[in-house]
């Protein structure tokens, strides 16, 4: 059974690829933008695979950092609707916040499972490392 995230199923996600890709920019090397990684096979993995606590976690997660953390750190809109800049800018700033280093974690954990199930993702960090 898969528990399905509150609201709007397809936004959440949205909003969770959003906050993904704002996590890891081209962090060099050769290695991709979180932005440039296909994550169709991730998804239905993650939802068969991960315990019901993460995937609810992560949506909370998704939610409280998609639309309180911009507001509470004087922006006005939505995190999906703010520029790279003011994207990044929530991120630094939202671990100050009230449980939002617990938030963050969850977010930060499942982007670096996300990123490093790509097969090219693996292959280039494995490649690095060999010198």
């Amino acid at each position: 059974m898969t528990a399905s995230p509150p609201g709007d199923a397809g936004t959440v996600r949205r909003w969770a690829n959003a906050l993904l890709d704002a996590m890891i920019p081209a962090p060099g090397d050769g290695l991709p933008a979180m932005a440039d990684v296909d994550r169709s096979a991730f998804w239905p993995r993650f939802e068969q695979a991960v315990p019901l606590e993460l995937r609810v976690g992560l949506s909370f997660a998704t939610c409280a950092l998609v639309v309180a953390a911009p507001f509470l750190l004087g922006y006005r809109t939505l995190f999906t609707r703010l520029d790279a800049a003011g994207r990044d800018d929530v991120l630094r700033r939202a671990a100050s916040l009230p449980g939002g280093a617990d938030l963050m974690l969850v977010v930060k954990l499942v982007a670096c499972f996300a990123y490093f199930d790509d097969a090219g993702v693996q292959r280039i960090a494995r490649g690095t490392g060999d010198s």
